[in-house]
């Protein structure tokens, strides 16, 4: 890039922003209020094991409201039945996307005429997490639910005071999100800059989020940082808030694929480009191509600069930051501002859209009509007379035929002799158990990343 470029973008103060906390008010939550509107439902789009809801489950049930999981992939429905089953849970929601799932509510049809131009590496990694996202929203407004609370089912150590606390905010804002900070919620690009002792904070996420289905508000486009968009009339509106109360995000290693650095790549640079242009006090009609190639330029910046540090990271972990860094300027190198501009133009008239449909969503007298209108049907149990029996009323392996082993005493008298020694000299016959050191952190990732969030995080 020329200087006479770099002296227009730092002029026109065009940059990628290591905090964006300015653009989410800060909410002030005390005690719950005892005239709280209460929760109506938490709403978790699940694709691991059963076991991964159990979190849900014990604010579903503190909050006494429904709770609606959606699975795929690893989720299996009857498994999910079954674990609810077993902590005797019945006020749940349990339904099975089907691959390929598709709806008229959900069809956005300028978006999807735009996806076959996007970068191939966006179609790398298939999720369904949007769809997910939006039959929550629906099914909401279909069953008259209010106030909702989206959840994935990696997050943790959410206590219910705080997430009344959080639901509370909706009083003032459509939309208020919890703090993940550990393990931070961030793209690759942002964990490497943060692994390389740049300054990059973390933001609202729809992980731990509630939403008001009462006012207006937009769908999740199907693209990395759904959420970011989700939100961001909320956010450019003064509506979106930020409870500050915590929440922790299961750890994972970041770079093991260098290829989800790629596929992120698109959606991280449009949404961190669009909350830039609020922090310049602009709206989404200034999302010109050319402001497109002004933060293009700064990306690319932010990720030449991370990359170069990557070189003094530590030896274990160099190779994959410097990978994932390098698959995501390659992909970068290959979008065209101007398709950055014509994917905002069709989310914005898909937007518009959406709000007719939004209104003209009917109130259902059920969940069973709900999800029929939907094309969907909550699970059932296989067998409703299935029992879960108690651990010890469980069937228990017969044991094996084979020889019997007999203690090996010359006599019963000797037998009865070395016993009683034994009984009178523990000691001498007790050994320590060895203690097998934990299993290494195999890149000691878990110790740096929380030290590096803690100690490099400077606004």
């Amino acid at each position: 890039m020329n200087r006479y470029m770099a002296s227009i973008r730092s002029m026109a103060g065009v940059r990628q922003y290591g905090t964006h906390r300015s653009l989410a008010k800060r909410g002030q939550p005390g005690s719950p209020r005892a005239d709280a509107t209460g929760l109506d439902a938490i709403i978790v789009p699940g694709t691991r094991p059963a076991e991964y809801v159990d979190h849900a489950v014990t604010l579903a049930r503190a909050a006494n409201c429904w709770l609606v999981i959606l699975c795929s992939h690893y989720l299996d429905h009857h498994a999910v039945k079954e674990y609810l089953d077993a902590r005797s849970f019945g006020k749940a929601i349990v339904i099975d996307l089907p691959s390929g799932y598709s709806h008229p509510l959900f069809e956005f049809r300028r978006l999807l005429d735009i996806r076959g131009q996007l970068p191939t590496v966006c179609g790398n990694h298939v999720t369904d997490l949007s769809m997910k996202r939006n039959i929550g929203l629906v099914l909401a407004k279909m069953l008259g639910w209010r106030r909702v609370f989206f959840l994935d089912d990696d997050i943790r150590d959410i206590a219910y005071p705080d997430l009344q606390r959080t639901v509370d905010m909706l009083d003032t804002f459509s939309a208020a999100g919890m703090w993940v900070t550990d393990f931070p919620d961030n793209s690759i690009v942002c964990h490497a800059n943060r692994m390389t002792g740049g300054s990059q904070d973390v933001f609202v996420t729809g992980a731990a989020l509630a939403v008001d289905c009462g006012s207006d508000i937009g769908f999740f486009p199907d693209i990395y940082n759904e959420d970011w968009l989700f939100f961001f009339d909320a956010a450019a509106n003064g509506r979106l808030g930020n409870s500050y109360l915590k929440a922790t995000q299961l750890y994972y290693y970041p770079f093991a694929n260098a290829g989800r650095a790629a596929w992120q790549e698109f959606g991280d640079a449009l949404a961190e480009g669009l909350y830039a242009l609020l922090h310049l006090k602009k709206d989404t009609s200034h999302a010109t191509t050319k402001y497109w190639s002004l933060f293009c330029e700064a990306r690319r910046d932010f990720l030449e600069a991370t990359f170069s540090r990557a070189q003094d990271a530590p030896l274990d972990i160099r190779s994959e930051i410097t990978a994932s860094l390098e698959s995501a300027l390659k992909c970068l190198a290959g979008i065209d501002p101007d398709l950055l501009a014509r994917y905002v133009d069709a989310w914005r008239q898909d937007l518009e859209d959406w709000e007719h449909r939004w209104a003209g969503i009917r109130e259902m007298p059920n969940y069973d009509e709900a999800l029929a209108a939907l094309g969907l049907a909550a699970t059932t149990s296989a067998d409703s007379t299935r029992r879960i029996l108690h651990p010890q009323d469980r069937a228990r392996p017969s044991p094996a035929p084979g020889a019997v082993a007999i203690s090996k005493f010359d006599t019963l008298s000797y037998a009865t002799e070395r016993l009683g020694q034994l009984g009178r000299d523990e000691k001498a016959i007790t050994k320590p158990f060895t203690v097998l050191p934990p299993e290494p952190d195999r890149h000691g990732l878990v110790a740096r990343l929380f030290s590096l969030t803690r100690t490099g995080m400077h606004f």
